[in-house]
């Protein structure tokens, strides 16, 4: 458990420096690298996210948990190479990809269940649905200021799945 949440972790901050440091530098080289780090850093969090919660899975059913484990994993490297080399070229596909590697989890709906029960469950689904209806916002060039809505959907679905993470995976409660 403390292996698989400290890579949830490390991914989660792994985001918000990459994040940052391409939204606070002026354009530049320094500025593009840190825009393939953050992008690719999307791809790591989704799949640092699944790492607690796919463990835990596994020590009850390791077909589920494993499989799907390996699945995200291999389609996050898959998204880091892709969008190192088309940075630019298909953010709509990138978009939709981030999307479809979150809502993986609906084939395995019934194991996650069973693993997190129907409050745990809550937090992962809420957090997912955070960071979709976020999308909307990513997608709006105008009005003002939706990038920054993105990124307060953004912290909501971190902050959910942090939260599902810590109750029912590492502490096992019913909160």
């Amino acid at each position: 458990i403390i292996t698989s949440v400290a890579v949830h972790g490390a991914t989660l901050c792994l985001l918000y420096l990459s994040s940052t440091l391409y939204h606070s530098l002026p354009p530049g080289r320094a500025k593009h690298v840190w825009n393939l780090f953050d992008h690719a850093s999307i791809y790591l969090l989704i799949a640092g996210t699944y790492t607690p919660i796919t463990l835990a899975l596994a020590t009850r059913q390791p077909v589920w948990g494993w499989g799907l484990f390996g699945v995200i994993w291999g389609l996050a490297l898959l998204g880091i190479v892709f969008q190192a080399c088309f940075l630019h070229r298909f953010r709509a596909l990138s978009t939709l990809t981030y999307l479809a590697m979150g809502w993986l989890v609906l084939i395995a709906i019934q194991p996650m269940w069973q693993l997190l029960g129907p409050r745990g469950f809550l937090w992962i689904a809420l957090g997912g649905a955070c960071y979709s209806l976020g999308v909307v916002f990513y997608a709006w060039t105008r009005p003002r200021f939706t990038h920054a809505v993105w990124h307060l959907f953004v912290l909501a679905g971190s902050l959910l799945h942090f939260l599902g993470i810590l109750f029912h995976i590492v502490l096992g409660s019913a909160a």
